[in-house]
């Protein structure tokens, strides 16, 4: 049985994408050593799964339409950007997620705890809502990173409509990670 590289995420809306292409080109411009996020591959990631069953994908979909139950779309702000564990020290290059509902870390959570029904380990760190722009590889360039992070932190990237979820599978090639959408749920109540 083959096995699928997989995780459960929000898809970005083509406006979304375009404002991140933006900020994406000056970021590449800048002398650090940063593994860029190609805009058409960001997403909101909820869970990784890792490597699955093929035969696995109907019991996941069930459990992610399980934790979505009772939840209707509402929008969420793009906005800000910034680092992982912190921008003295950046390892991840982000933008952040501001949901006034608070509804998207419960969501992630009821998704993360109906998986783990089947098996599938619950994430030990705090949720934290965000969009990957880069992985930091190495100490070159840093300072105008983060002099550039500095300048850019409240830039606002528009609104996401959160109204559907997404099993997708994830083909690790050359010229980065190829996704493809296994199932597609909806947020109806």
């Amino acid at each position: 049985m083959e096995k699928i590289r997989s995780f459960v995420a929000i898809p970005l809306g083509s406006d979304i994408i375009s404002r991140i292409e933006k900020i994406h080109k000056e970021l590449k411009n800048l002398p650090a050593d940063v593994k860029w996020v190609r805009p058409n591959s960001i997403h909101l990631t909820l869970k990784f799964l890792g490597a699955i069953d093929e035969k696995a994908i109907d019991s996941i979909a069930r459990a992610i339409q399980n934790g979505m139950k009772g939840y209707e779309p509402w929008s969420v702000a793009v906005k800000n950007v910034g680092t992982f564990p912190s921008l003295r020290n950046p390892r991840v290059v982000w933008i952040g997620i501001e949901d006034k509902t608070a509804q998207i870390a419960p969501l992630q959570n009821r998704i993360e705890k109906e998986l783990s029904f089947l098996g599938f380990n619950e994430e030990k760190r705090k949720f934290s809502p965000h969009l990957t722009l880069g992985r930091v590889k190495s100490p070159r360039g840093k300072k105008d990173l983060i002099n550039y992070l500095i300048d850019e932190r409240e830039r606002a990237f528009g609104e996401i409509n959160i109204h559907r979820v997404v099993l997708f599978k994830s083909d690790l090639k050359p010229s980065g990670a190829v996704y493809t959408v296994l199932r597609e749920f909806n947020l109806e109540g």
